[in-house]
């Protein structure tokens, strides 16, 4: 009877644990070294076989990501993500109440959520942020700042030709203190 109850019982833990989902998002910056992950965990599916533990599958998305691109002939939309928000006026890190693409309205970080170099001039590219919540955009580099707000939606974006540089990027919110998960977009074709 004993052996019969254990066994009922690892089986119970088995099942339930191949039933939970782990994500944990973060709000922060990244580090000098290493950007911040969500890290999500979902274990193996069950077996026949009764099992003390269960082995864990880990996906690690990357957020808040910097990175480098060029032109290029596939022009395969690349993804970005993050959380957006802030409790700085965006018209503060812009110098400025309006661009040529928007308003300078809503909050942002202290520092940019990403980084973005160009390391040859872009005829055409589109950033378009995507996010259930109310985001707004700032891009500072080569030739100043632009700023967006509700372009599609609730989300911004910024779409043109592009100067060879770094480009710093905040995605904030419209509200103070307001987080909201986002994919950032970064598109070649219109």
């Amino acid at each position: 009877m004993r052996k019969f109850a254990a066994r009922s019982l690892i089986t119970l833990i088995a099942t339930t644990t191949s039933i939970l989902f782990v994500a944990t998002p973060t709000r922060s910056q990244p580090t000098q070294n290493q950007p911040p992950t969500i890290e999500i965990s979902r274990p193996s599916p069950p077996t026949d076989k009764p099992a003390i533990s269960s082995i864990k599958k880990t996906i690690v998305v990357k957020m808040f990501e910097d990175i480098a691109i060029a032109p290029s002939s596939n022009s395969k939309d690349i993804e970005l993500r993050g959380i957006s928000g802030g409790n700085i006026e965006m018209q503060k890190k812009s110098g400025r109440a309006v661009t040529e693409t928007g308003e300078c309205i809503g909050f942002i970080d202290a520092e940019p959520d990403h980084k973005i170099t160009l390391t040859q001039p872009f005829k055409y590219l589109k950033l378009q942020v995507k996010s259930s919540g109310d985001t707004v955009l700032l891009v500072r580099g080569p030739g100043g700042s632009w700023c967006s707000d509700d372009v599609s939606d609730r989300n911004p974006e910024i779409g043109g030709d592009w100067l060879q540089g770094t480009y710093e990027v905040w995605i904030g919110s419209y509200e103070e203190n307001t987080s909201f998960p986002y994919l950032l977009e970064l598109k070649e074709k219109p």
